[in-house]
């Protein structure tokens, strides 16, 4: 009887090696110093040379609502295009009744910068004038402001660029009457010379 053929002995395979795709460790460091290289060459090209640019301020009406509305009367702004404008305010925030079915009580810090005439340096007595002057008619100027803010709707309330608008007309239509008060104040303002009008808060509760 003859024996079955014998199978031949296979020797065992070393186990291969696990690719890992993706090229190993160096793929993601590479891609990570091209990103770092690309933001410092923003920084370089763009930044720092818009901050260095004096002419890339803040303008004047965001400083002062970020600074809380901390503005105080007779302070004189800075800068070529700001030079001949002055800050002003109104004092305590206004609180009036909005109109609509929820109750709710606005408060509202004005201030309002006001443009001098011409090449007016607002200095000693022109200074001192124009700040007797916004003081001794303050009543008047913060009733105006009053009266508009008291017609605001409820609706409205979101349309803060309209109500600058609406308290700057209001206010410059005061001040003719403050240019006829005499003094040699019509010398230091033109007509209309509030120029902007700032709102520092407007909250309703």
């Amino acid at each position: 009887m003859a024996e079955p053929n014998p199978q031949p002995v296979q020797e065992e395979s070393a186990p291969q090696p696990v690719q890992v795709k993706g090229g190993g460790v160096m793929g993601p460091i590479v891609a990570a110093i091209i990103i770092v290289a690309g933001i410092a060459a923003i920084v370089r090209v763009m930044v720092i040379p818009a901050l260095k640019d004096d002419g890339a301020k803040l303008p004047t009406e965001v400083s002062a609502k970020g600074n809380g509305g901390a503005a105080k009367g007779g302070e004189s702004t800075t800068g070529d295009a700001l030079s001949n404008l002055t800050l002003y305010d109104l004092g305590e925030p206004i609180l009036v009744n909005i109109k609509g079915e929820s109750g709710k009580v606005l408060s509202a810090k004005v201030s309002f910068m006001i443009k001098t005439s011409g090449s007016v340096v607002l200095e000693g007595d022109s200074k001192t004038l124009l700040d007797t002057k916004v003081n001794d008619f303050k009543p008047m100027l913060v009733d105006a402001a009053r009266n508009y803010l008291a017609r605001i709707k409820e609706d409205d309330l979101e349309l803060e660029e309209f109500h600058k608008s609406e308290l700057k007309r209001r206010l410059n239509e005061k001040f003719e009457t403050i240019r006829n008060s005499g003094g040699g104040i019509d010398e230091i303002i033109n007509q209309n010379p509030v120029q902007y009008v700032l709102l520092p808060s407007f909250t309703a509760q």
